[in-house]
Order: structure tokens, then C-alpha cells, then sequence
């Protein structure tokens, strides 16, 4: 699977929004939990959802899609059951705990790099409270206690628990130990329970979680826009005439909203639409943005970073080794691809601005540095090409029509 990319410094234009996945995939499971028939609309066709479709489909849900709306319906079943994660970590991580609290019998399954990803501290964690999982197959039930956790790995685990903890018969805490990473997550979590009257109480130590709680939503759940995907066609804005990108919630708790800002501190023109924002070429200069909380933005960043003028640095960027694919090493190889200086130095990354030129790109079957290698492809000049095109599909569908809608050259396996 390659796409062909010929440049074209003058796109411009205006796109909508594809939906939040991290919205699209709790208001899911909380429709799931409970099991009140509802419409979910603009939550898309992205692989990781349809991941957590079918995994809950096999324990009860029933789904059918008119466009890009989801409506849901349940029904009895039994038997232990396997469930297909495909590559989707956040359907693994928010599952695994979930199924526990449930009794369930399961066996999950997934891609080869997804089962290679962290999970033994949420397995130690679920075990140590009632669970009785090995590898993948979860057998046992959770109790309620204290749910000791490491923030410094994932907050899925802790979304998960969030989720779970709710249904046990008695109170319990989340204690987590060390730092708490990407809690933009948490964030969005914690709006999704509150919408489906869970209750969580935030406290010195982490979190304190009531048993017994019911979820429960009256009427359509929407998606709303997402800004992980929208960085894409906004830093496209930000290199060329100007992209205007719409259907995003200003007052989002997506911490990834912060490529507004990152944008800005770059010397992007930045203005605010009706609905979004448009994105204009500006005097672009590197810059020094810790990445901590914005793990999916790096990628992107770096195609920017790679336009400007002097050095950027990007730090706290190990996390990105665990990903998809190594996406430390990805962004390295393409920008050396492209001519860019770029290294890995202790947590940090380091990028050289320059003028990037057109080449072979690899895409790690990473659909965020695939987006990113188009982008860097399409103001590169001459004609670039990007292998594993299609890994786009799990997350932004419409990232190609999108592209080319704004005037990107592109053909191949789009």
C-alpha cells in the first residue's frame, strides 16, 4: 500500500472536523453499560471504534451505521467469548478492567504490536483485586478495594478503572503512584461518566469511586469534533495560503486542542471561525514545547518544526517509543528522508528547520505518520511517495478526501 504525493504549496481551503475517537469510543461503552437503546451520532467509521463495536458486539450490542451515526440496541448472550481488539490500545485497556467488573469470560486478541504494548501493570493491578487474568483469557470478578496504579505509563489504565469501578457492590480508590500522564484523558473520561450520572470523586491520592452506581443517558449522544485529527489539516494551514477546519469545540477537554496554541508559538496566523479556527502561513520559527500531555500531536509538530526557521526542541517524547509503531525512530527516518537534522537525546527530540525535500517515505503502518509524511510530502516540492497509505483508516477515514478537497495531489491506495 503506497500513496503517491505530488506537492502543492498552495492548498488552502476548509474541512470539517473528523470526529473524536477518544469521545467516540467511552460514549460507546457507557451506551454499553447501560443498555439504554440510543443514537450515537457523528461518531465515524475509524478502525479503533469499530474495534470496540465489535468487541462489545460480542457481548450483547447491537449496531447498525446510517452514515456516520451508530445505532445501538441490545440483546442477551452467553458463553465465553473472544473478543478482536485489531490494533486499538484504548479498546484493550478500557475493556480488560471492564470485563472484569463484569464477570465475563473473555479471551482477547488483537494485532502483534498491540499485544506487544504495556499492559502487565493493569493486569497486576485487576489481578490484585479479584481478577484472574493470564495473558489475554480473563476469568474471576472484581472486588472493590484500593486499586493501586503507576500514572506514569498509560491513562487508559485509568480510564478503564473508571469505568469499571462504578459497577462493584462496594466503594473503592484509585491510588495512583507517580506522576499522572496525558490527564486530558482523564478529563474526557471523567465528562463522558458524569454524562451518564457516574459519579467520581477526585481526591489527594487519585480518585474515590462509589459502588453501585447505574449509568444511565435519556436521548442522541454526540461526538464532538476531534483535534488529534484536525492538527493534520490545521498545520497544513499553517505552511501554506490557509486552512479554515470546523466542528471543533472550543471549550473541549481535549488536551490536544493545545495545537492552537503550539501553532501560535510557532508564528502561525491563527484566527477564530465560527465553529473552529482558520490556519495561515506565518513567519515560522523552532521553538522549545514539552510534549508530555500531547503525544499525538509530536508527530505533526515535526513537520512543522521541520519548516522553521533554527531549531526546535520537543521534549518529553519517550512515550512515543510504545506507540503504534517506534514513532521516535519514524519521525527521525522520514526528516533524514526529507534532508532534516533531527535526534533523540536523553527524552527530548531535536529538529534542525530547513527546507525540506521530497523522497520515499515509510509509514511504520502508523496512521499518524502517515498524515504526517503526506503533509511533509506536500510542501516538499517534486513528487514523494508513502507506504502503508491505508493506515490512515484507523483513526481519520476521510483524511484523504479531506487533503484533496483542500487541493493536495495525491493517488496510489488512498
Amino acid at each position: 500500500m503506497e500513496a503517491k504525493v505530488t506537492s502543492n504549496k498552495n492548498v488552502a481551503g476548509k474541512v470539517k472536523s473528523p470526529p473524536s475517537k477518544s469521545y467516540a469510543h467511552r460514549q460507546i461503552i457507557g451506551a454499553y453499560l447501560s443498555k439504554t437503546s440510543t443514537t450515537i451520532i457523528g461518531a465515524g467509521r475509524s478502525q479503533d471504534v469499530l474495534a470496540t463495536l465489535n468487541c462489545l458486539k460480542e457481548i450483547g450490542l447491537n449496531y447498525i451505521y446510517n452514515g456516520d451515526d451508530i445505532k445501538l440496541s441490545f440483546v442477551e448472550f452467553s458463553g465465553e467469548k473472544i473478543l478482536n481488539c485489531n490494533e486499538s490500545g484504548s479498546t484493550l485497556r478500557f475493556l480488560l478492567p471492564i470485563i472484569s467488573a463484569l464477570g465475563l469470560k473473555v479471551t482477547f486478541t488483537g494485532s502483534k504490536r498491540l499485544l506487544e504494548r504495556p499492559i502487565s501493570n493493569l493486569v497486576k493491578c485487576l489481578n490484585d483485586n479479584g481478577a484472574d487474568i493470564k495473558g489475554f483469557s480473563v476469568n474471576g470478578k472484581l472486588k472493590s478495594g484500593d486499586y493501586y496504579i503507576d500514572g506514569n505509563i498509560s491513562s487508559q489504565y485509568i480510564t478503564g478503572l473508571l469505568f469499571s469501578l462504578p459497577l462493584l457492590d462496594g466503594d473503592s480508590k484509585i491510588i495512583i503512584n507517580g506522576q499522572l500522564v496525558s490527564k486530558d484523558y482523564i478529563n474526557i473520561t471523567l465528562s463522558v461518566l458524569k454524562s451518564f450520572n457516574i459519579k467520581i470523586c477526585e481526591t489527594e491520592y487519585g480518585y474515590f469511586v462509589k459502588g453501585n452506581q447505574k449509568y444511565a443517558y435519556s436521548g442522541d449522544i454526540v461526538v464532538e469534533g476531534d483535534y488529534s485529527g484536525s492538527a493534520f489539516m490545521l498545520c497544513l494551514g499553517a505552511l501554506s495560503q490557509g486552512v479554515e477546519v470546523i466542528n471543533l469545540n472550543k471549550n473541549s477537554c481535549q488536551g490536544d486542542k493545545e495545537i492552537i496554541n503550539v501553532l501560535k508559538k510557532f508564528g502561525a496566523i491563527v484566527e477564530e471561525v465560527e465553529g473552529g479556527y482558520l490556519v495561515k502561513k506565518g513567519n515560522l520559527v523552532g521553538q522549545v514545547i514539552d510534549c508530555e500531555d500531547i503525544p499525538d500531536l509530536v508527530q505533526i509538530i515535526s513537520v512543522i518544526a521541520s519548516y522553521s526557521k533554527g531549531q526546535t526542541v520537543l521534549k518529553n517524547v519517550s512515550r512515543l517509543k510504545i506507540k503504534e509503531s517506534d514513532r521516535v525512530q519514524g519521525i527521525i527516518y522520514n526528516l533524514s528522508v526529507a534532508g532534516i537534522n533531527a535526534k533523540y537525546n536523553g527524552n527530548d527530540l531535536i529538529i534542525e528547520g530547513g527546507n525540506p525535500k521530497s523522497g520515499d517515505f515509510l509509514g511504520f503502518n502508523d496512521h499518524r505518520t502517515v498524515m504526517s509524511a503526506v503533509c511533509l510530502a506536500n510542501f516538499a516540492g517534486g513528487v514523494s511517495t508513502v507506504t502503508d497509505s491505508l493506515a490512515i483508516n484507523k483513526s481519520y477515514t476521510n483524511f484523504y478526501n479531506d487533503f484533496i478537497s483542500l487541493g493536495g495531489i495525491v493517488d496510489g491506495d488512498i
